[in-house]
C-alpha cells in the first residue's frame, strides 16, 4: 500500500508537539495514505508517558507503550514492523520541525535513502552538548555531509523505503547507547545502497545536563570498543589510539589519564572546554581497553 508512515521512538519524552506539528503538515500535504506511530521504549518517567497517550486518540496517530526498554535499535526494527506504509520516516521524539515544508521536501524525493540532517535551536551556551554541536555545525549542510554519505549518516532524522529496512534491519548488538546510526551507514555502504543526503534538518533544542551527556559519552565510548573491529574506520577515536599504541605510549597515557581523569571531568561538567572533551574522550577509550583486555 502506498503512504507514508511517520515512526517516532520515545523515551522519557513528551512529544506531542513534535507530533501535532507532522501531523498538520501531513494533513495539508493531503496524502492518500499515512500514518504517525510512537512507541514509547520503556519509559520510567509516568508524567512523559501519560502526556504521550493523548497521541493514539488523534486521526492517523498510534501510540504504543512498552513496558521493557528494548534499546535504540530495536526499537526502530519495531516501528518498521508495525508501519503500514512503504515509505518510512523516522525522527527521534526529542527534536522539533523547523520547516513548514519538512513533510513536503521527503515526499518530493524518490531516494532509496535520504538523510535530512538536523540544525541546533536556540543558545545554549555553558551546555556541552550544544557547545559540541555547535562546533560541528558547519559540517550540517547536505552538501558536506554527501562527501562521506556513509560515515555522516544519523537516525535522528531520515527517510528509507521500508522494503530495505526490513532487508537491512539496525544491528539489535547494539544494546548501549551511541553508534547504531554509524553501524547503519556501514551497513548501506557494505550492501551497495546510496544515502541522499539534502538539507531538510529537524531542529535540536532539548540538551541534556552535562552530567547526563558525560554519562552517555562514557556509555557510548564502551560501545565503541565493544564494536571497534566494525567501526574501526569511523571512528577518529580508535584511529588516534592505534597510533599512540603503534608507538607504544599506549601505557603511558592510560597511566596519566588515570592520575586526572577526576579533574578533567569535573572541569568539563562545571565549565565545558571541547579540547579538554577531545582529550577525555581519548584517554577513557584507551584506559577502557585496557582495562577490557
Amino acid at each position: 500500500m502506498k503512504g507514508l508512515s511517520i515512526l517516532i521512538p520515545e523515551y522519557n519524552c513528551d512529544c506531542t508537539q513534535l507530533v501535532r506539528d507532522l501531523h498538520r503538515q501531513c494533513a495539508s500535504a493531503q496524502l492518500p495514505s499515512w500514518e504517525i506511530v510512537v512507541a514509547d521504549d520503556g519509559s520510567i518517567d509516568e508524567t512523559a508517558v501519560n502526556q504521550n497517550r493523548i497521541i493514539g486518540t488523534w486521526d492517523n496517530c498510534t501510540f504504543i507503550r512498552n513496558e521493557q526498554n528494548m534499546g535504540r535499535a530495536a526499537i526502530r526494527n519495531f516501528l518498521a514492523e508495525k508501519a503500514q506504509y512503504d515509505r518510512l520516516l523516522f525522527i527521534d521524539s526529542d527534536m522539533c520541525i523547523v520547516s513548514e515544508d519538512f513533510v513536503k521536501t521527503y515526499l518530493a524525493s524518490s531516494a532509496p535513502v535520504i538523510y535530512g540532517g538536523y540544525s541546533i535551536v536556540g543558545n545554549h551556551a555553558g551546555n556541552l552538548r550544544y557547545e559540541y554541536e555547535r562546533q560541528a555545525e558547519h559540517s550540517h549542510r547536505a552538501s558536506v555531509r554527501q562527501r562521506n554519505c556513509y560515515k555522516d549518516f544519523h537516525t535522528s532524522n531520515f527517510c528509507i523505503d521500508r522494503s530495505i529496512f526490513i532487508a537491512h534491519p539496525l544491528d539489535v548488538s547494539y544494546e548501549g547507547y551511541g553508534y547504531e546510526d554509524v553501524a547503519y551507514g556501514d551497513q548501506f555502504c557494505r550492501a551497495g545502497i546510496p544515502i541522499q543526503h539534502i538539507d531538510n534538518p529537524v531542529g535540536y533544542y532539548d540538551f541534556e545536563t552535562n552530567e547526563s551527556y558525560m554519562l552517555k559519552v562514557e556509555e557510548s565510548l564502551l560501545t565503541l570498543y565493544r564494536h571497534r573491529s566494525q567501526l574501526k574506520d569511523y571512528s577518529r577515536i580508535i584511529a588516534v589510539t592505534a597510533v599512540v599504541e603503534r608507538i607504544h605510549l599506549h601505557h603511558l597515557a592510560g597511566a596519566l589519564f588515570r592520575l586526572v581523569q577526576n579533574k578533567m571531568r569535573r572541569q568539563i561538567v562545571t565549565c565545558p572546554r571541547l579540547m579538554l572533551f577531545t582529550l577525555y574522550k581519548i584517554g577513557y577509550y584507551i584506559n577502557l581497553a585496557r582495562c577490557q583486555k
